[in-house]
């Protein structure tokens, strides 16, 4: 078995640069040359305070809901400026959407109590709430201001009392167009994985004064699950490759058996 499987390959990250690094780690240690060109930048609300209200009666909430590493990081960012005490979280139960999400949970030093066990979807979560939660519970959401509504709607339907806030923003970055436009019109790239919608809508908007459709041919696009897929078919740019695991190293694992049929 090649313990390089990626050896040569040159693979676009689109993601905001904190959250590239291990990616990039893991695309060398399988022999690729990772690319990275961030085409979204996380912000703070430009409206904090639904956030900061919500956070100073947490004791009444029954359930918090996570649904990305962004939303935990903004969570307790606004927790410690604050100033209120960690313990008024003792009581709540955590859910989260993925493993990721989870582990940057426990890095504030808490524990998720629920996770969906096999898609790390909206729809996969909100079917593991449903199965623990209990109709007349409060539960706070801190989520990104383009969070699918599909989380709130659903739970609201099923009886309980919903607070969905705003914890972050995420925007387009451009600084790195010129740099991307370049590696389109060069069809230098093997892959480009985009890891959320946003990382697709913003791509697309970069390219947006080219020709670059017809330059993808060969070039494998990978979608770290299905969300992100619908969003690339709306673009008619349809993904070669949707990771089964919606992680980056789940992801990485289906690019290289993507490679493997292609040598076969």
């Amino acid at each position: 078995m090649n313990s390089k499987p990626l050896e040569g390959k040159r693979i676009l990250i689109t993601r905001m640069k904190s959250q590239a690094k291990r990616f990039a780690e893991n695309i060398r240690g399988l022999g690729g040359e990772p690319v990275v060109i961030p085409l979204i930048s996380i912000v703070p609300p430009g409206n904090q305070q639904p956030m900061i209200e919500a956070l100073r009666r947490i004791e009444q909430f029954d359930w918090l809901v996570l649904t990305s590493q962004n939303g935990v990081k903004a969570f307790f960012s606004v927790l410690e400026k604050e100033k209120i005490p960690k313990e008024w979280l003792t009581h709540i139960k955590i859910a989260v959407v993925g493993t990721k999400t989870k582990q940057e949970v426990e890095n504030f030093g808490f524990q998720a109590y629920l996770i969906p066990e096999q898609h790390f979807t909206a729809e996969a979560l909100v079917d593991a709430l449903l199965g623990k939660i209990k109709k007349g519970e409060h539960v706070l959401m801190a989520r990104g201001n383009l969070a699918r509504d599909l989380l709130p709607e659903k739970l609201n339907e099923h009886g309980l009392h919903v607070v969905d806030v705003v914890a972050y923003e995420t925007k387009l970055n451009q600084e790195g167009q010129k740099e991307l436009i370049e590696e389109i019109n060069n069809e230098s790239l093997d892959v480009i994985t985009f890891t959320s919608s946003s990382t697709v809508n913003h791509f697309v908007e970069l390219l947006s004064k080219i020709d670059w459709k017809n330059k993808l041919k060969s070039t494998c696009l990978a979608a770290i699950g299905p969300i992100t897929a619908n969003t690339m078919i709306k673009y008619e740019i349809p993904p070669d490759v949707v990771a089964k695991v919606n992680t980056t190293e789940g992801l990485l694992e289906e690019i290289i058996h993507y490679f493997r049929r292609k040598k076969e």
